[in-house]
C-alpha cells in the first residue's frame, strides 16, 4: 500500500488510547461520559472499540474538540478454534457488509446467552435473560462478563473471575461457543468497509506463531502496547511490524474503574509507535475524504 502521502507532519498527536470500551458492549461508561473523561484527561486521539458493534458512535456528543476520534470496533473471530480479536479502525460505519456481520453477532450472542442460562439452571444457578439484558447496555449485546456480573449479584460467585473459572469460561460446564467468523473472513469485511485491521493484544494469542500467519492473510497492523504485554513482547512486536511494514498501535483495553490494571489514561507507547499512530490517523483522513 502506498503511504508516501502521509509521512509528513506526523507529530501532532501525542496522547493516545486506541482501545476503549463503553456500556454499549461490556464497559462501564456511556459514550458521552467516556468522551468527557477523554477531554478531561487531555487525550489527543482515542478509539472506542466496543465488541462487535459501532453503536457507540451514534451516541457521541456534538462537542468533541480538541479530541480526535478514530472509528473503531473490536471484532471477534476464530483461528483453529481459538479466539482472535481484531481491532477495525477507520471503517465506514454505514457499510452494509459490516452491519450484517454485527447483526449476526447481536442475534448469535443472545441465543448463546439463552443456552448458557439453561445450563446454569441445571447446575442450580437460576438467573434470567431479563437480568442479563438489564446490564448489557443499550445495544443489548450480551457478552459473558454480563452473565458473570449477575452470578456475582445473585451470590453464586464471589467474583467474575470465579464465574469464568468454574462455570462460563472456555469449555467449562456452562460454556457455549459464540458465533464467529474466521480471521480471513473478518479481514475481508473490515477491508470491504474501508477499514484497517489491527490484531488486538497479540501477546494473548493461543500461539505466538499465529501472528505470522495473520501477516500473510493481510493484516494492516499490530496492537504493540497493551497492559498485558511484557516489555520483551513489545520490543518483538515493534520489530515484527517494522519488518513487515505494519502499523503499530496501543491501548489500555479500558472497561471500567473496577479494573485497576486496564487504566483509562494516555498509554505510554514509545515514540516509534506514536509516529505510526500519527501515520494511521493521516491515512484514515485520506480515506474518509475519498468516500
Amino acid at each position: 500500500m502506498n503511504r508516501i502521502m502521509i509521512v509528513k507532519d506526523i507529530t501532532d498527536i501525542k496522547r493516545i488510547n486506541l482501545h476503549l470500551h463503553t456500556n454499549v458492549s461490556d464497559g462501564a461508561l456511556s459514550p458521552a461520559k467516556l468522551i468527557k473523561r477523554s477531554q478531561e484527561i487531555g487525550l489527543d486521539l482515542i478509539s472506542i472499540t466496543d465488541h462487535d458493534t459501532a453503536d457507540a458512535y451514534k451516541q457521541l456528543p456534538d462537542n468533541l474538540m480538541p479530541l480526535r476520534i478514530l472509528p473503531g470496533m473490536e471484532i471477534s473471530s476464530q483461528h483453529h478454534g481459538n479466539d482472535v480479536h481484531i481491532l477495525a479502525y477507520g471503517y465506514d460505519i454505514t457499510n452494509k457488509i459490516l452491519m450484517e456481520m454485527t447483526e449476526m453477532y447481536l442475534i448469535g450472542r443472545r441465543e448463546r446467552a439463552i443456552k448458557m442460562i439453561a445450563l446454569l439452571a441445571k447446575l442450580g444457578m437460576e438467573i434470567s435473560l431479563e437480568e442479563v439484558i438489564a446490564v448489557a447496555g443499550s445495544r443489548e449485546l450480551i457478552v459473558r462478563p454480563h452473565i458473570a456480573q449477575i452470578l456475582v449479584a445473585r451470590g453464586y460467585c464471589q467474583s467474575k473471575n470465579e464465574a469464568f473459572d468454574k462455570y462460563i469460561g472456555n469449555f467449562k460446564p456452562a460454556f457455549v461457543s459464540k458465533p464467529e467468523v474466521s480471521v480471513a473472513e473478518a479481514l475481508s469485511v473490515i477491508h470491504q468497509a474501508g477499514g484497517l485491521a489491527v490484531i488486538a493484544h497479540p501477546g494473548k494469542l493461543f500461539k505466538a506463531s499465529y501472528l505470522e500467519e495473520f501477516i500473510t492473510l493481510g493484516i494492516d497492523g499490530i496492537e504493540v502496547w497493551h497492559p498485558d504485554h511484557y516489555q520483551w513482547e513489545i520490543d518483538n512486536f515493534i520489530a515484527l511490524a517494522q519488518k513487515n511494514g505494519l502499523y503499530m498501535t496501543g491501548g489500555s483495553d479500558f472497561h471500567g474503574e473496577q479494573d485497576r490494571h486496564n487504566l483509562f489514561d494516555a498509554v505510554p507507547v514509545p515514540q516509534v509507535v506514536l509516529n505510526s499512530v500519527n501515520s494511521l490517523w493521516k491515512e484514515y483522513q485520506c480515506r474518509a475524504k475519498s468516500r
